[in-house]
């Protein structure tokens, strides 16, 4: 069994590419500790073929709920009800071809909250302030699995 993360968002829209950013970023420290990188970006359908029963899944994306900028959400893909009520930007697509696959998964969803989408490149002020700490404690997540 071996890990996969799979990154999902827009980098052409802010804060909806924090999860790219924030892979991207930690992709070579990943990939020395034998997890495979996929950068999924908006390609659903890509990164929903690339589940499969055997390994254990961490997909990031950005988070849209009531949290402050930059706060991260951890659930595990077993409880897709809680993730389908309080579901990241564009996760709600792999989410629902799991469910409507009965899809076994093992893993974790890991969401960024965010703090503008809007059409442009790179990160709003706040989350660039905290990227490092992003970062760091998803790194250390995926890695350990504690956050």
């Amino acid at each position: 069994m071996g890990k996969r993360v799979i990154a999902i968002g827009n980098r052409l829209m802010m804060d909806d590419g924090v999860a790219l950013f924030v892979i991207e970023s930690i992709k070579n420290v990943l990939e020395n500790k034998g997890v495979e990188v996929i950068i999924g970006e908006t390609d659903v359908d890509f990164c929903f073929f690339k589940l499969n029963k055997d390994d254990e899944f961490y997909i990031v994306d950005a988070f849209l709920g009531s949290e402050s900028p930059g706060t991260l959400t951890f659930k595990n893909l077993k409880d897709m009800n809680e993730i389908k009520r309080q579901i990241g930007i564009h996760s709600l697509g792999i989410i629902d071809l799991i469910n409507r696959y009965s899809l076994e998964v093992k893993g974790y969803f890991i969401g960024i909250e965010i703090g503008k989408i809007s059409m442009n490149i790179g990160l709003s002020n706040i989350l660039q302030l905290q990227f490092k700490g992003i970062c760091s404690k998803v790194l250390n997540f995926i890695v350990v699995n504690k956050y």
